[in-house]
């Protein structure tokens, strides 16, 4: 796919032919001095999100810079991931240095915001060409060597500036979309604020259930993750049969049910079942349901707040994993207000939980358009 204006081939080159290739490293972590300085040293976990970087979560000194393989890197260089998310990348917009995880590009004879989008067609061969027993990696030799295919100056900036509008409409989208989290969380945090005295306690609403699944009965196998909440296992072990071949002893959860395993319950990993009608989850996991006083979707909120992770660290217990026990989870205090404030509260935060799930897809099919357009218009 090419604009009409442009013919003739594209040229084969080395990614050595068109940057330079320059790896990062770390200051020595216990010397005070080598840190928090002017210097942005970023992280691979901080880059791919958005087509630019300013800002990293710490910073080094100068001596620290000069203590240490990081190297200082100038404006717009491309820092590329070479460990873990190989191939993920982003422009830093001001000098910066990383860790080691990266080999990033600094451009020599190409359009630097073309190189960006080509790099990105060539995750593949990235990561054919890394190696490790630990962890897979790619070196600076294997990334010189990679072989690209790159057209005239001219139409190079034309294909940048296409996928850089792109670029913007998706970081447009990401701003849209954190603004409206951080929005529901100032609501569910205003809602479920520490009180001066409570009057109820968790366990007075609900009700520990553990119903077995006798004679086999149900197969729909679900786990609780901390991000997706109730999820068939065989989706979250990648379609490995992690359950019992017998599940006469696991535990039936119908709609509107609640589990968590008591040791992943300080990351997140208690949740409400929507999804499904009827599922079954491991003996070790945790199940109650609310009683008619508090709406269950009033009590999922509630999981989501500060204050709640706040009580679990209080009531953690165990000295190889820390687990919180059915009867700790009953003593931790809530608000309960009527039932149709606990409607309008839910009422409220799930108009803006649809909204954040519609600003969803619109970046879904945006990402969608890019990825078509990467493949589409390189060689």
């Amino acid at each position: 796919m090419r604009f009409p204006e442009f013919s003739g081939e594209w040229v084969t080159k080395s990614i050595n032919d068109l940057a330079v290739v320059i790896g990062g490293g770390t200051p020595d972590t216990t010397v005070k001095s080598y840190w928090d300085g002017e210097i942005q040293w970023f992280t691979p976990s901080e880059i791919g999100k958005n087509k630019y970087v300013d800002s990293s979560l710490r910073t080094i000194t100068e001596v620290g810079l000069n203590n240490s393989s990081a190297k200082l890197l100038p404006p717009n260089t491309i820092l590329l991931s070479s460990r873990a998310t190989i191939g993920e990348c982003s422009l830093s917009l001001r000098e910066c240095a990383t860790n080691q995880g990266f080999q990033c590009l600094v451009s020599k004879k190409c359009n630097v915001d073309f190189l960006y989008y080509l790099i990105q067609t060539k995750k593949k061969d990235l990561i054919r060409k890394s190696c490790g027993s630990t962890f897979l990696e790619i070196s600076a030799n294997e990334v010189r060597k990679i072989q690209v295919s790159v057209p005239s100056d001219v139409e190079q900036q034309k294909i940048a500036e296409l996928l850089s509008l792109i670029d913007e409409r998706i970081a447009t989208q990401n701003k849209i979309i954190e603004d409206l989290k951080k929005l529901k969380s100032a609501i569910i945090e205003i809602e479920y604020s520490p009180k001066d005295s409570y009057h109820s306690h968790i366990g007075g609403a609900i009700v520990q259930i553990s119903k077995r699944n006798k004679d086999n009965h149900l197969c729909n196998v679900l786990s609780v993750s901390n991000r997706q909440g109730f999820i068939k296992q065989s989706e979250q072990f990648e379609d490995r049969n992690v359950a019992s071949d017998d599940t006469s002893n696991y535990k039936i959860v119908e709609k509107n049910d609640f589990a968590y395993n008591p040791a992943r319950i300080n990351v997140g990993s208690i949740a409400r079942l929507t999804k499904f009608e009827t599922g079954i989850v491991s003996p070790m996991y945790i199940c109650f349901r609310t009683k008619d006083c508090l709406l269950p979707e009033y009590l999922e909120l509630f999981f989501e707040s500060r204050n709640f992770f706040y009580h679990i660290q209080k009531r953690l217990e165990g000295s190889v994993r820390l687990c919180l026990s059915y009867e700790e989870l009953c003593n931790i205090p809530i608000v309960i207000p009527s039932i149709e404030k606990q409607k309008q509260v839910d009422l409220h935060l799930s108009k803006l939980a649809q909204k954040i799930d519609l600003e969803m897809k619109i970046l879904q099919f945006v990402q969608q358009q890019k990825t078509y357009l990467l493949h589409q218009m390189f060689i």
